[in-house]
């Protein structure tokens, strides 16, 4: 959909510094919700470009923690997840198109509580676990 290689390379050049796989999905959490918020705020100033890039960034996120759900190990929880992350990217497509700043808010609203329960996990696994096992729900 909004898929961008040389933008999610950066993350990935980022995300790869951290050894921490659980770590990493907070990090790609804590972008997409930075990039939704600066996306109201550039709806609020009027700043059009800056809340097309700002946006874009933060969908490519969102299709990127989608597209590395694993159905198979993750069950109902990567089928959760899954519906989360197309209602946000109908949100964050309905706020841009209607430059409505409260419904991008609340689009990263929505991400707080599930970046908050990996940074949980993150902080309850030690490092050689999570390194040595995939992550099971992938974000």
């Amino acid at each position: 959909m909004y898929s961008n290689p040389n933008a999610l390379s950066k993350y990935g050049k980022i995300a790869n510094t951290e050894t921490d796989p659980l770590k990493q999905i907070v990090m790609l959490y804590d972008g997409a919700i930075k990039f939704l918020n600066l996306t109201a705020s550039d709806i609020d100033n009027e700043d059009y470009v800056s809340k097309a890039e700002n946006s874009t960034r933060a969908l490519d996120i969102i299709n990127y923690l989608q597209s590395i759900l694993d159905f198979e190990k993750g069950g109902d929880v990567a089928k959760a997840l899954d519906d989360l992350y197309r209602r946000i990217i109908v949100l964050v497509l309905r706020a841009s198109a209607e430059l409505d700043p409260s419904l991008m808010r609340k689009a990263a609203e929505l991400l707080q509580p599930v970046r908050d329960a990996w940074e949980t996990n993150a902080q309850n696994t030690p490092v050689e676990e999570a390194t040595n096992e995939k992550v099971q729900v992938a974000a």
